[in-house]
C-alpha cells in the first residue's frame, strides 16, 4: 500500500498530500484528500488539485490510491515537458604556477630582441630589452630550476613561502654550488617581481612580499685571475699550431683592447685614426679607440691577409646588390676559419661570425690541448725523450675567456696605468674598475714595490705632509 500511496500519509485514518522537500521547493503544499462539499457532475478524485481545500467527505483508501498514482503521473509529464536547466561545469581554478610564470616571463617584451643591431642597443639602453647574453643566462637560471625540483616548478606562485625557497637554495648549493645556486633564486626573484607588477601573483603564504627577498644568500667568493705572459704566449702558440688562428686573435684581442668576450666577438673594424684603432663596444654601442699594439697590429694584418682571397671568391660569386653585405661581415675583426679536416668531413670554412656558446665550446678545447702541452711524435720517437711543439701549462686549466679582460686591466695597472687610463681603453666603470684592481692587484707583489718605491722617492725628495697656510 506504500508504495501505491506515494506523497501521502494518514492521520487518524484521513490522508492528507505529503510533498517532499524537493516538492515543497518548488511550491506544492500539503492538502488535505477530500471531496468538494457539494461536487460538480462528474467530479472524480483523481481531480483533486494540491491546493484545493475541500471541505467534504475524505477520500478511501481506493481513492487516495488513485489521487496519488494520477497525481505521479501528471507530475513525472510536467517535468518532461518543462524545458531543463543548463548544466553549470565549473572550470576548475587555472593554477598560475612557476612553470607559468617562466613561460609568460619568457615570452615578454623584454626577451623579444630586434634584428636590427642599431635598434637593439637603442633599446637595451633604454632598457626595454635585456641584453642578448641576459637572455640567455636568465634561461639557463631557470632550467637550473625545473631540473633540481620539477615538483616545485609544477607548484602554484602564490604557495611559495620563503622557508620553501631557503630550502631550495640549500639544495642548490649542494647540487650545483654557491654560484648557481644563487644565480637561480635571484632570477627566479626577478621573475616573481614581473608576475606581482602584472597582477599575476600575490605571494599570499609571504604577506605580499617576495619570498626571495631577505634569504639571506651568501655572495660567491671573488675570482682573483689573470694571465701571465707564459699563459697567454702559451694559448696563442696552441691556438697558431693548430691552425686556429681566429682563437689566437680573440686571445690578443683580449689582453689589448680589454673588451668582452661577446664584443670581442662582434667587432667591427673601422680602420685606424692617428694610430688608434677604432672599435665599436656592442653592449653598449660606445665606439672605444685603442692605441693599436704591435702585438695587435700583427695579428689584424695576418687575419686580413687569411681571409683575403675568402672574401675575393665571396665577392665573385655574388650580385652586385648582396655585394654590401659581404663588405660588412668581412669587416668583422673574428670570424670562424675552423674547417674539419677529418677524413669524410667537409673541409670548406665558412668565414661567418661565431655565436657565443660555440666559441666559448671552441676555447675550451684550446685550453685542454694548451694545459696539457702538443708534442711533436716524429721528433720524440728519434730522440727518445718528449720534444714539445708547445710546452705544457697546466696552470691554464682553469683559465676562462672572461679572465682575459681582467688580464688586461691587471697588466695595463703594472704597467703605471690609472684608473681613469684603464676604463678609457676598458669601459669600465669606475667603481667595477677598482674593484677588479682590489681583488686582482692588492696580491701582486709587483704593485706592493712599486707603491713603497714611490713612497721613498716622495720621501727622499723632501716629501710634506703639512701644507702652510
Amino acid at each position: 500500500m506504500a508504495k501505491l500511496l506515494r506523497y501521502v500519509s494518514w492521520r487518524d485514518g484521513q490522508p492528507r498530500f505529503q510533498p517532499s522537500p524537493a516538492l515543497r521547493a518548488e511550491g506544492y503544499r500539503g492538502t488535505s484528500l477530500r471531496w468538494p462539499e457539494e461536487p460538480e457532475a462528474g467530479w472524480s478524485p483523481e481531480k483533486l488539485q494540491p491546493d484545493d481545500r475541500n471541505s467534504g467527505r475524505w477520500f478511501t483508501k481506493g481513492e487516495a490510491v488513485d489521487w496519488s498514482a494520477a497525481f505521479v503521473k501528471a507530475y513525472e509529464q510536467k517535468r518532461r515537458k518543462a524545458p531543463r536547466k543548463p548544466v553549470v561545469v565549473k572550470k576548475p581554478v587555472r593554477l598560475f604556477t612557476i612553470a607559468d610564470l617562466f613561460d609568460e616571463w619568457q615570452r615578454s617584451s623584454k626577451f623579444l630582441l630586434p634584428a636590427d643591431p642599431a635598434e637593439r642597443r637603442r633599446m637595451r639602453a633604454a632598457k626595454v630589452i635585456y641584453s642578448e647574453k641576459t637572455v640567455s643566462d636568465y634561461r639557463k637560471k631557470a632550467r637550473v630550476i625545473e631540473r633540481h625540483d620539477p615538483t616545485l616548478w609544477a607548484s602554484p606562485v602564490d604557495a611559495i613561502s620563503q622557508p620553501v625557497l631557503f630550502g631550495l637554495y640549500g639544495e642548490l648549493i649542494k647540487a650545483n654550488g654557491l654560484a648557481s645556486a644563487r644565480g637561480a633564486i635571484t632570477v627566479l626573484g626577478i621573475a616573481m617581481g614581473w608576475a606581482k607588477r602584472r597582477g599575476k601573483v600575490t605571494f599570499r603564504e609571504n604577506m605580499g612580499v617576495n619570498p626571495t627577498r631577505d634569504l639571506g644568500m651568501s655572495m660567491p667568493p671573488p675570482r682573483v685571475r689573470f694571465g701571465t705572459r707564459t699563459e697567454i704566449e702559451t694559448l696563442v702558440a696552441a691556438a697558431d699550431h693548430l691552425g686556429w688562428h681566429e682563437l689566437g686573435d680573440m686571445v690578443m684581442l683580449g689582453v689589448w683592447t680589454g673588451q668582452r668576450q661577446g664584443d670581442r666577438l662582434q667587432l667591427v673594424d673601422y680602420g685606424l685614426n692617428k694610430g688608434r684603432r677604432i672599435f665599436r663596444q656592442s653592449k653598449t654601442g660606445a665606439i672605444v679607440a685603442v692605441l693599436e699594439a704591435p702585438e695587435l697590429e700583427r695579428r689584424l694584418a695576418a687575419a686580413a691577409e687569411r681571409r683575403r682571397p675568402a672574401k675575393a671568391a665571396a665577392l665573385l660569386a655574388v650580385r652586385p646588390a648582396e655585394r654590401k653585405a659581404i663588405e660588412a661581415r668581412f669587416r668583422r675583426v673574428v670570424l670562424n676559419e675552423f674547417a674539419d679536416r677529418r677524413v669524410g668531413f667537409e673541409q670548406r670554412v665558412s668565414w661567418q661570425p661565431y655565436q657565443g656558446e660555440y666559441y666559448a665550446h671552441r676555447f675550451a678545447v684550446l685550453r685542454s690541448f694548451a694545459a696539457a702541452g702538443i708534442l711533436d711524435v716524429p721528433a720524440t720517437k728519434e730522440a727518445g725523450r718528449a720534444v714539445w711543439i708547445v710546452k705544457p701549462c697546466p696552470s691554464l686549466e682553469d683559465f676562462r675567456d672572461a679572465d682575459l679582460r681582467d688580464t688586461a686591466v691587471t697588466w695595463m695597472a703594472l704597467a703605471g696605468a690609472t684608473i681613469p687610463e684603464i676604463i678609457s681603453v676598458t669601459g669600465h666603470t669606475a667603481v667595477s674598475a677598482t674593484q677588479i684592481l682590489k681583488h686582482y692587484l692588492a696580491v701582486h707583489p709587483e704593485m706592493a714595490d712599486a707603491a713603497i718605491g714611490k713612497m721613498v722617492r716622495w720621501f727622499e725628495e723632501g716629501g710634506e705632509t703639512e701644507f702652510g697656510i
